[in-house]
């Protein structure tokens, strides 16, 4: 039955039959009905208790429902290898199934038939620093969800990279809370934008769309291994989990996501899809997070435990054959059904899943969205643009010529002074956009892909050629006035291919780049002794840092290139001829070696300990100098920084800082610059083992393109309330009343020439 004809019943009293109200108590406005929303159901949701229209309209959704209806809701469909996203309709009533779509790198599509958008991966994207174009990607994302009638976009991916040895470090924004917190409500803000389209009989007409797409945050939570992902537990005490990797969900849930995922592995002992604290009483409970609650993909649940933990969805299935690499069991549809039957689970719980279901197909428009007509395309002229910007803007120029002044630069190349360039590497002509995972996105029109090779050769007016490795072929190399080495990963699949280096199910082995990378890396090293003219420049594509110094001092440019999508080539050429100036900035810590980094353990199944320091902080803590800080990034100009100002030297605990400062082009070339600012907490009285940290990163702000010469004022605001520990003896969040060190640079590195320091008073 047509839900709109259902609602109509309400009017004549066939819905007050249905739901045995009266049929005076019945108003014709389907948009007033006469619910009292302030059940406990409707509380327990979280939802407005004020008579909202939509809440009503989703509760008397539920009040039609039967038992195995409201069950239905919280279920995957049946196994199906050939539509592993669409969950069932309820047909009686009209509400459709909830359709889904991986997407952390771009919509992922499952056919040949048409691809979308690849945009960079998630880890390049956050190298721009730039919330102004994650937020048009996720609105991009979202207009091809809409093209290809899905419901809910399984992204962003906001895990900590808390080691770069993380196989998904690729698909998350870093290693910094705030960072991946802002850059994720950017993708979330963007992806669920309200939108308005032209209205298909009359073109010059404009007309709001009631269906909006919905984000999925994931995975809740400390999923940051890959190997042991679906065993291991991870082990944390009450600061680590709140301080550290919980904050960016929170704000996640700030900006109005939609759908937050449960994570494959164990927290402090239960499975996530299983984990009161975090599920209920964090997020849901403590956050008052309105959304819903989904499984990772066949990830281990429970019939009787999951629905109190506040899980809502049980994904991909419910019923039929079990993949039996997962080692788990069905644990809603008919097994729920039974427990409920048998007195095992609250109905009470069962509601407010299914209410928080229902509200969301409601307040996103999926029960009056008339499939079918749709303005939007995949790869628009516009999207690839977006996707050609942030490889522009993500690409990080990590070294230029043997010291860090203009003078020895050696990029960008001089197409007058060069005749040949050599493009070697595995990947150098070759599709390798990253993951084949959740972050795969496809595009079928392969020549809109611009592998590096191609980009160089477009680009350059003389020679350009293509060698897998230099071995073999140094006559010809050695003849090249530029080698590019392109050094790059090969993606893991779903399938755990046995060629896979990185990505889902695969842990990176080490940081060091492939030995066939390294072999070219140290074979045109050779030929260089031999023609000192010879410049080597390394591109590196990982999703994660890399280790350098065997090698760095010996090569003229490095470049972090990360996965750059399907116009990586494009970015990579415009960059190393000067067209565009450099402006990325490091999501992660690059380190000098991986023993100064924590553990990683990928092979034990059972307990791993989680440390609170890790990344930067952990640098700071230990004083060990990275290679590369966090928040580094080389241009073709130079900036100065001056004027650092404090609008209130003292600020209240629920007060905000804001502080400005001057930003000069010192340099010959128009560039952006991305401030940083960081908070330090050498005055804390904090004295358990973890203490606080030296500084971490409060503010940023990207200074879009300063000409030569010229000066902007930054000016960046922080909420105190940010700066809080959380008391474990109190239970409580506590910001301390004292003075508080303000750092404000170009990096994390605190020794760097260009960062400036002050101080304010919290009282």
């Amino acid at each position: 039955m047509n839900l709109n004809h259902w609602l109509s019943l309400a009017a004549g009293g066939g819905l007050a039959a249905l739901l045995g109200l009266s049929a005076a108590s019945c108003s014709s406005d389907t948009n007033n009905l006469p619910i009292d929303t302030c059940d406990p159901t409707v509380r327990a949701a979280n939802l407005p208790c004020e008579g909202d229209a939509e809440v009503d309209r989703a509760l008397l959704l539920l009040r039609a429902m039967s038992l195995e209806e409201k069950v239905q809701q919280m279920s995957g469909p049946a196994y199906n290898p050939n539509n592993m996203f669409d969950q069932e309709t309820n047909e009686r009533l009209g509400v459709p199934g909830f359709l889904y779509m991986d997407g952390p790198r771009g919509v992922r599509w499952y056919n040949s038939d048409y691809g979308t958008t690849v945009y960079p991966v998630a880890a390049a994207r956050a190298s721009t620093w730039n919330l102004a174009l994650e937020e048009k990607i996720g609105k991009a994302c979202a207009k091809e969800m809409r093209y290809v009638g899905r419901h809910i976009l399984l992204a962003p991916t906001v895990n900590q990279v808390s080691h770069p040895r993380w196989g998904r470090a690729q698909e998350s924004y870093g290693e910094d809370s705030y960072l991946l917190g802002e850059m994720g409500a950017a993708f979330i803000e963007g992806a669920q934008y309200d939108p308005t389209v032209a209205d298909p009989n009359d073109p010059n007409t404009e007309v709001e769309d009631t269906y909006r797409v919905q984000a999925c945050v994931k995975h809740v939570a400390a999923n940051n291994i890959e190997d042991t992902r679906i065993h291991v537990n991870a082990v944390l005490d009450e600061r680590t989990l709140r301080e550290v990797y919980l904050p960016h969900f929170k704000r996640a849930v700030e900006a109005g996501v939609s759908c937050a995922m449960a994570a494959y592995n164990r927290v402090n002992g239960d499975y996530a899809c299983y984990s009161q604290p975090i599920l209920r009483d964090i997020l849901k409970d403590e956050w008052g997070f309105k959304g819903y609650v989904i499984s990772d993909w066949f990830a281990k649940g429970n019939t009787i435990s999951s629905p109190p933990a506040g899980l809502d969805i049980e994904l991909p299935f419910s019923s039929g054959s079990f993949p039996s690499i997962f080692e788990s069991a069905y644990f809603y549809g008919q097994s729920l059904l039974t427990a409920l039957g048998n007195g095992l689970v609250d109905e009470d719980l069962i509601d407010e899943a299914a209410l928080r279901i229902l509200y969301a197909k409601v307040h996103n428009g999926l029960l009056d969205h008339a499939p079918g007509w749709t303005p939007w395309l995949t790869k628009s002229e516009d999207a690839q643009e977006l996707a050609l910007q942030s490889a522009r803007e993500g690409m990080v120029l990590l070294k230029n010529g043997p010291a860090r002044a203009l003078e020895d630069d050696v990029l960008p190349l001089d197409m007058d002074e060069i005749n040949k360039i050599a493009v070697v590497g595995k990947f150098a002509n070759s599709e390798n956009m990253g993951d084949k995972g959740s972050s795969d996105a496809k595009v079928v029109d392969g020549e809109l892909v611009i592998t590096p090779f191609e980009g160089i050769r477009d680009a350059f007016s003389g020679e350009t050629k293509s060698y897998t490795e230099v071995a073999g072929n140094e006559d010809k190399i050695g003849a090249a006035d530029v080698v590019v080495i392109i050094g790059a990963y090969f993606y893991a699949d779903l399938a755990r291919s046995s060629s896979g280096e990185e990505g889902e199910w695969k842990d990176r082995e080490s940081l060091e780049l492939p030995q066939r990378d390294l072999d070219n890396i140290a074979a045109a090293i050779a030929l260089k002794a031999q023609n000192p003219d010879l410049k080597i420049i390394v591109v590196a594509k990982a999703g994660g840092a890399i280790v350098v110094e065997d090698w760095i001092d010996d090569v003229d440019g490095l470049l972090m290139a990360w996965y750059a999508g399907m116009k990586e080539g494009t970015a990579l050429a415009e960059i190393l001829f000067g067209d565009v100036n450099p402006s990325g900035k490091t999501c992660q810590t690059f380190p000098v070696s991986e023993d100064d980094l924590p553990l990683f353990d990928n092979t034990n199944k059972e307990d791993v300990e989680y440390d609170y320091y890790h990344g930067y902080r952990l640098m700071d803590r230990e004083g060990i100098a990275p290679q590369y800080p966090f928040g580094f990034g080389l241009s073709y100009t130079t900036f100065d920084y001056a004027n650092l100002a404090v609008a209130e030297s003292t600020v209240a605990k629920d007060g905000t800082l804001t502080v400005s400062v001057d930003v000069t082009n010192s340099g010959p070339v128009t560039g952006s610059e991305v401030v940083q600012l960081y908070v330090g907490f050498a005055n804390t009285s904090v004295d358990d083992k973890w203490g606080r940290p030296v500084k971490t990163l409060e503010a940023f702000a990207r200074a879009e393109d300063i000409a030569p010469g010229e000066t902007k004022t930054v000016t960046m605001t922080v909420d105190v309330s940010h700066l809080a520990y959380w008391n474990v003896s109190a239970q409580a969040w506590q910001v301390e009343a004292m003075d508080y060190e303000l750092f404000v640079g170009p990096s994390a590195d605190g020794n760097d020439p260009n960062m400036l320091t002050g101080s304010f008073t919290v009282n």
